[in-house]
């Protein structure tokens, strides 16, 4: 068993637990363009995305998060590095993300090297749902404006 706690430890390293921090207190917006909101079915996590866009481009991102560590954490990093990103950069990260908790190595663009941190859920595919939850939603948010 000493191994399993080592994984479970690794999982939920300070770094994840950083990232989660930052997103504990929900910050809506106001007036958003769009929301978003999605449910893993797996866990039962929760992820609520406000989203300014400005020619096709998140300019602010409000969050409601109720979830488990790592999707809060992987919402503390969406609502950070999606600034400023097309959809098709996001997309493209969530893409990377996915290969990325199934095992295999990906270059990830600066903005979005934190999400590396994930490699230590590999192990946990059950929790691979609420990790990419943040960004089914900014999706989501993006095809509502379509």
């Amino acid at each position: 068993m000493p191994n399993a706690d080592m994984t479970l430890t690794s999982l939920y390293q300070p770094r994840i637990r950083e990232h989660a921090a930052r997103v504990r207190r929900d910050k809506r917006l106001d007036s958003p363009d769009v929301t978003a909101t999605c449910r893993s079915p797996v866990c039962g996590s929760v992820v609520t995305l406000d989203l300014i866009i400005l020619d096709g481009i998140p300019t602010r991102i409000g969050w409601k998060g109720r979830a488990c560590t790592l999707g809060m954490a992987s919402l503390g990093i969406v609502v950070r590095a999606g600034i400023g990103q097309t959809e098709s950069q996001i997309s493209d990260v969530a893409q990377r993300l996915a290969e990325l908790l199934r095992g295999e190595d990906k270059d990830l663009p600066p903005a979005w090297e934190e999400l590396s941190v994930f490699c230590a859920a590999r192990d946990f595919p059950t929790r691979f749902g609420s990790i990419e939850l943040p960004f089914e939603a900014i999706a989501q948010g993006f095809s509502k404006l379509k």
